[in-house]
């Protein structure tokens, strides 16, 4: 969108929004640029790039409204980046150097380290479910997450161990089971033609007998039995 010589362009990147401000910025354009930035920074957990690189501020004027959009932003618990890698700017804002955050770029805040990132997520997180969320528990719930993933992890590995084991031991007594099915049926093939011969007698028909108590009533078992036939 444009207002007379300025230019500014939205980009929004789920997590954050990064704000493009652009052009010769004089006293005549301060009331339109401040409504717009206003308007687009409204809302609490807004974390915002503001890129400056291609603004060309004409008036101290600028920094006024930059330190109460500061204020205004870290109370509705938002966050305001400054980037911009020109010597113009740089010596622009170099009474409040220590005051704003400023990088050469939004990918070199991202690079700056690992609380940078968190920090970006806190806010994030406090825009989506309106709880803050400071660095420091941010830090502990990530490391609590990570924990919990790594506990994860091992339990699922211990299972599929155990899973394997049983899985072995399982094939292992299919294997040994099919083997005596086989050592069965050859051995019954093979005392089938002395069965019918009457070499070997069917112990099974001996349940009817009892117990034998000696050799002699086992022969006398046979013979009767011989007789009957």
């Amino acid at each position: 969108m444009r207002a007379d010589l300025i230019d500014i362009q939205v980009e929004d990147h789920g997590d954050d929004v990064e704000i493009t401000l652009s052009g010769s910025l004089g006293s005549y354009q301060l009331a339109a640029v401040r409504e717009k930035i206003e308007m687009l920074t409204e809302g609490p957990g807004c974390f915002v790039f503001l890129n400056l690189q291609r603004a060309h501020f004409k008036v101290g004027d600028y920094l006024d409204l930059f330190l109460e959009l500061l204020n205004k932003m870290h109370a509705q618990k938002s966050k305001l980046v400054l980037i911009f890698d020109s010597d113009e700017q740089r010596e622009y804002f170099a009474p409040y150097k220590n005051i704003f955050e400023i990088f050469p770029s939004r990918e070199a805040y991202k690079d700056s380290g690992v609380s940078k990132q968190l920090q970006q997520i806190g806010v994030y997180y406090t825009s989506k479910t309106g709880v803050r969320l400071s660095p420091t528990v941010a830090i502990a719930l990530a490391l609590l997450i990570l924990g919990w993933a790594i506990t994860l992890f091992f339990i699922i590995a211990a299972q599929g161990r155990d899973i394997a084991d049983k899985q072995a031991q399982i094939i292992a007594l299919q294997a040994q089971k099919d083997r005596y099915v086989h050592e069965i049926d050859r051995l019954e093939s093979s005392i089938g033609p002395l069965r019918k011969l009457g070499v070997v007698q069917d112990t099974t028909m001996l349940s009817s007998f009892g117990v034998i108590q000696d050799w002699v009533s086992y022969l006398e078992y046979l013979e009767n039995d011989r007789r009957e036939k």
